[in-house]
């Protein structure tokens, strides 16, 4: 097993909206799992030339899903703020044998939906939003179109953004380590994690906690793309995350795990990091 903590710092915040609903979609407090693993998948994709097409990076994250063993994300010194505004979207294409956009047609050519995105508000005067990632993987080697791929420390410097292309990220410090043991019983966290019929919350010791429901990252084995999981209500995991409210606090739960799911003590260090995921691999695989 491979463990990695990335540290990144955002730019102003990130666009990363709930799909499958309607086109004034809200926005997630933070970007998905399955968005952190796309990140991680486009500078493999850009290293081993293996192309930035949307089907090269969906091949990567599914190789990377089946060695997801934990992903959690943890507030430094940022509570996200949701919110919506007016945007002007312009038709691209063709319509009806009509190049658009198009002066014969300019209620089809234009829109100006409200549309969900997040500020990532520092806690401290002065200081960029910033958040940890922890990332735990059963091996940092896949394969992908028969070429070896190794997750190095290195390639996770190079992600520069989180949800659409306005959502910029700079990384401000990697690690990685062996050191990992697995547990079952009580954990106390500051990471984000599954809620699952395994895991059960025992007590919210300081932050908020709160729910968002995403597509289930441990099982992208599947070529459906990730509306289709929405729209079918297949393939979707409750995650429990974490909210700062105090700058010199970090939000902490107990919790009671047991199997499929676990708990992953990683070693940075000489620092102890609890994250809760799922073992083996092959219960989610």
């Amino acid at each position: 097993m491979r463990a990695y903590r990335i540290r990144l710092e955002f730019a102003w915040g990130h666009q990363s909206r709930i799909i499958g609903l309607s086109k004034t979609n809200p926005s997630y407090y933070y970007p998905p799992p399955t968005t952190i693993i796309g990140a991680v998948a486009e500078p493999l994709a850009k290293n081993h030339r293996l192309g930035e097409n949307p089907a090269t990076v969906a091949l990567l994250q599914r190789a990377l899903s089946q060695n997801l063993l934990a992903l959690g994300v943890k507030p430094v010194n940022t509570l996200p703020l949701k919110y919506m505004d007016i945007n002007r979207i312009i038709a691209v294409g063709d319509k009806k044998k009509k190049k658009y956009p198009t002066p014969e047609d300019l209620a089809g050519s234009f829109d100006a939906p409200a549309r969900g995105k997040t500020i990532m508000s520092p806690l401290r005067p002065g200081e960029p939003p910033i958040i940890d990632i922890l990332l735990v993987l059963s091996k940092p080697l896949i394969s992908v179109k028969g070429i070896d791929i190794r997750i190095s420390a290195e390639s996770l410097w190079e992600i520069h953004r989180l949800g659409s292309k306005e959502s910029i990220v700079s990384v401000v410090d990697v690690e990685a380590t062996n050191k990992i043991s697995i547990e079952q019983g009580l954990a106390i966290t500051s990471y984000s994690f599954p809620l699952t019929s395994s895991v059960s919350v025992v007590e919210k010791l300081s932050g908020r906690w709160t729910y968002e429901v995403y597509v289930d990252p441990y099982s992208l084995g599947s070529s459906q793309p990730l509306l289709h999981h929405y729209f079918s209500g297949k393939n979707l995991i409750t995650y429990m995350i974490p909210l700062r409210t105090n700058p010199s606090e970090d939000p902490i739960i107990k919790l009671h795990v047991k199997e499929p799911n676990t708990i992953y003590s990683v070693e940075f260090c000489g620092a102890t990091k609890k994250i809760v995921g799922v073992y083996p691999a092959s219960a989610h695989h």
